[in-house]
């Protein structure tokens, strides 16, 4: 995934006889969507790269504008989308959609719900869904206009010229359930990754298996599980693993002293056993 810095370009506006004024650059460390396209256009996209860019192969990104596309969408967000794992670039200048974002297109086609658990399985690890965790486990309620500011800080950019990009982030966060909007504000949504418990690379909350739990392996070698209570991210690594469940231990032991109950009560790795391996 891609995760730079960069700089958004702003459209000049022509000024005395046809002279173009020179386009203001806006700048951000972390790759982020167009401030002239909607949320919604994402899924267009998303839909179009599905349906041309089949069996891996490449399109350019203004092959896929037109027919309802806006001339300019697509080939100002597949930096974004590639950013956060919706989109490959096989070659130069070619785009294709990840398996991940195959199978979130064809299940928004059924329905959102089945879509939801999907995309936020592959924004878990993005930053601005980091972000929304640390925020909200300090701060369980926040303004819209606190939230975007907290984005524009954490992307060392202009509030006021990226606003409507950072909203796109925001979208994304509310439509995967990572955050969840009402009439209080925002708040960290029930489908949101778990906090994390310890300062290793994975995290968890507690569990409960379900069979329903949706499972990835991306591409840079990591393992995600997530159902509605919990949230893994792990390494592809056995010993990462037995390292999870001392920490799943730990957290065991700690549940059982906050109820009083004794540690000998149930016998080591049965519950860590069943989550890992899903028995």
């Amino acid at each position: 995934m891609e995760d730079q810095p960069e700089e958004t370009e702003e459209e000049g506006v022509r000024e005395g006889a046809g002279t173009p004024r020179r386009k203001e650059r806006t700048y951000s460390v972390h790759v982020l969507p167009s401030n002239r396209h909607p949320f919604q256009v994402h899924f267009d996209l998303l839909r179009r790269f599905v349906t041309m860019a089949r069996n891996g192969e490449g399109v350019g990104a203004a092959q896929v504008e037109g027919s309802g596309i806006p001339i300019q969408a697509a080939s100002m967000n597949v930096r974004f989308l590639r950013s956060i794992g919706l989109l490959t670039a096989p070659e130069r200048g070619k785009y294709a959609p990840t398996q991940e974002a195959i199978r979130f297109v064809n299940a928004r086609s059924v329905s959102d719900e089945r879509a939801k658990p999907i995309l936020a399985a592959v924004i878990g690890s993005t930053w601005f869904a980091d972000l929304a965790r640390s925020i909200f486990s300090t701060q369980p309620i926040m303004s819209e206009d606190q939230f975007l500011g907290e984005l524009a800080i954490a992307a060392q950019t202009d509030k006021t010229k990226e606003e409507p990009a950072l909203r796109v982030i925001l979208d994304y966060l509310v439509y995967a359930g990572v955050v969840t909007r009402d009439e209080r504000g925002l708040s960290m949504g029930s489908g949101a990754p778990g906090r994390a418990v310890s300062t290793e690379e994975t995290t968890t909350s507690r569990p409960e298996p379900k069979g329903s739990a949706e499972r990835v392996v991306d591409s840079s070698g990591w393992h995600v599980l997530q159902t509605e209570d919990f949230y893994i991210k792990v390494r592809s690594d056995l010993s990462v693993v037995e390292d999870l469940e001392d920490h799943l231990e730990t957290i065991k032991k700690k549940i059982r002293r906050l109820r009083g109950e004794s540690t000998s009560k149930v016998s080591p790795n049965t519950m860590v056993e069943g989550l890992v391996t899903g028995k």
